[in-house]
Order: structure tokens, then C-alpha cells, then sequence
């Protein structure tokens, strides 16, 4: 497992990302890219630790990528953030809803604001997301399980399957067709 940088090291790299010299640019992304191929730097644990570190990163890599002058900059961030991105918690790296009544980002899993204690399922944007049919907490678009009780929230669909030959609803289980007898399904 890979350490964790220091504070001055954190600033350092931050720095460098910023420095007017082409050649400090490309080699902070390189150390990043390399950093997580290599699994030198936990830039998990990191994100646990100083989340705003982890949002400055990336959000300098993004600017980079955006508006840095030297295209083989621009082609490293590009290969920096992806890096980055499938590391972290892609759910971190998106537009986080925010407590109400504090202003500290929440993620949609929690029960409470970490800053102010206040419960998230009595926040006004949660009318926005769907609810969970087992248990009535807010649930991401993007899962397929309830973090809370584990309800799985995409249901498998029974597609109906057609005989080829006669063109007849079948069961998709079957191996003939019972209406004109053709071989729907082969065995190996």
C-alpha cells in the first residue's frame, strides 16, 4: 500500500501544477499518473483524511487539462485526471449535495451532517433524488443496491422470447419450440 504525502509535500505538488515552467507541470502530472500505477501514494487514504486536498488536485489537473498552453501538458493531465478519477471514489469527484443548514458537503449516504449533526432526510434537496422502496432513504441514480439495507434497486426484466420459425411467445428456458417443434435453444 502506498504512504501518504506530507503537508509540504502536498503544497509542493500543488505549487508545481501552478509553476509557470512547462517542463514542473508535466513532471508533477507524471508523478501523479506514476504514483497511482505504482501505488506509491494512497491517494485513497488521502481523500479520507483531507478531502479538500483531493478536490484542489483534481481540480487544477481539470484546469490544466482545459487551458495549459503546451499540448504534451494538456495529453498528461488527460492521462492524470483519468488516473485520478478511477482511483478515488468516483461518487467523491462529482457535485456533492451540501447540508442545508451548514454548508458542509454530504454525501447522499450519510445520516447526519459530519459538521452540524443535523439529519439529511429532512434536507430540502433530498426531495430530488428517488427513495429507496425498502427503507425511504435517498438513493443515487447510479446504484444498483441501497447502501442502506442492501435492497437491490434495478430489478431484472424477463424479456420475452419469439420462435424463430413460427414467431410464437416461448418461455426463454426452453430448448423447443412446443408449437412447431423447431430446436430454440443448443446444447453444447
Amino acid at each position: 500500500m502506498g504512504k501518504i504525502i506530507s503537508e509540504e509535500e502536498r503544497h509542493n505538488l500543488l505549487e508545481k501544477l501552478n509553476s509557470k515552467m512547462v517542463a514542473s507541470r508535466y513532471m508533477a502530472l507524471k508523478f501523479i499518473s506514476s504514483s497511482i500505477s505504482l501505488d506509491q501514494v494512497d491517494f485513497i487514504k488521502m481523500d479520507l483524511i483531507n478531502p479538500e486536498f483531493t478536490r484542489n488536485l483534481v481540480k487544477k489537473v481539470e484546469l490544466i487539462c482545459e487551458k495549459d498552453r503546451d499540448e504534451m501538458v494538456k495529453r498528461e493531465a488527460s492521462v492524470c485526471l483519468g488516473n485520478l478519477k478511477k482511483k478515488l471514489n468516483p461518487a467523491l469527484m462529482k457535485d456533492m449535495p451540501a447540508c442545508t443548514y451548514c454548508g458542509e458537503s454530504v454525501m447522499l449516504s450519510y445520516r447526519f451532517c459530519t459538521k452540524c449533526g443535523v439529519d439529511i432526510k429532512n434536507q430540502e434537496w433530498v426531495s430530488a433524488y428517488k427513495l429507496c422502496e425498502k427503507c425511504k432513504n435517498p438513493v443515487d441514480p447510479e446504484w444498483n443496491v441501497c447502501s442502506y439495507c442492501g435492497n437491490r434497486l434495478i430489478k431484472k426484466v424477463e424479456v420475452e422470447k419469439t420462435c424463430q420459425f413460427c414467431k410464437k411467445n416461448i418461455n426463454s428456458s426452453w430448448l423447443m419450440c412446443p408449437y412447431c417443434g423447431s430446436q430454440v435453444k443448443f446444447i453444447k
